[in-house]
């Protein structure tokens, strides 16, 4: 695979994106049907539900961010009544295997390294049209999004962040 650049500002993020995704991508592959099942932190969530979720929220972020790179209006509403839309995407995603899930976190983590590779130092403090916030919080925002959901994973399973990232 060739080598991706990206501008000072995007990097580090970059990398947080690509550290998360590979976990979730490992966890979703390798854990057992009594692991999926066990609940998590989230109100009535198990973690089937919270790597379902990532894989959910990742395409929300990818078409906000390809809205952001076009140059369109970000479509705010993946902001609002965050609830009722987590439970939409959950329940379209039910009868998703876990290897299906696996598969939609990497063809996430693949795209989304790709748009960040079109960001320039000139996007960092820019505010898109219709988004009510600059786009260097837009992905600080998204950063630390999968890590909470690894951790109430990784604390419904009884592991340590350390023990996480050697699996």
């Amino acid at each position: 695979m060739a080598t991706r650049q990206f501008a000072a500002w995007v990097g580090p993020f970059a990398e947080r994106y690509r550290e998360s995704g590979a976990e979730a991508v490992r966890l979703a592959r390798s854990l057992s049907d009594d692991e999926l099942k066990k609940p998590t932190g989230n109100t009535s969530w198990f973690v089937r539900d919270e790597l379902v979720h990532m894989a959910a929220s990742g395409g929300d972020f990818l078409t906000t961010l390809g809205s952001v790179l076009r140059g369109d209006n970000v479509d705010t509403s993946v902001f609002a009544d965050i609830d009722a839309r987590n439970a939409r995407n959950l329940e379209a995603r039910r009868d998703r295997s876990m290897d299906e899930v696996a598969s939609e976190l990497e063809n996430n983590d693949t795209a989304l390294q790709n748009l960040l590779t079109q960001l320039t130092l000139e996007d960092e403090a820019r505010k898109p049209a219709g988004m009510p916030f600059p786009l260097n919080q837009l992905l600080n925002g998204y950063a630390q999004h999968d890590p909470y959901h690894l951790g109430q994973i990784r604390d419904a399973l009884g592991r340590r962040a350390e023990e996480a990232a050697a699996s």
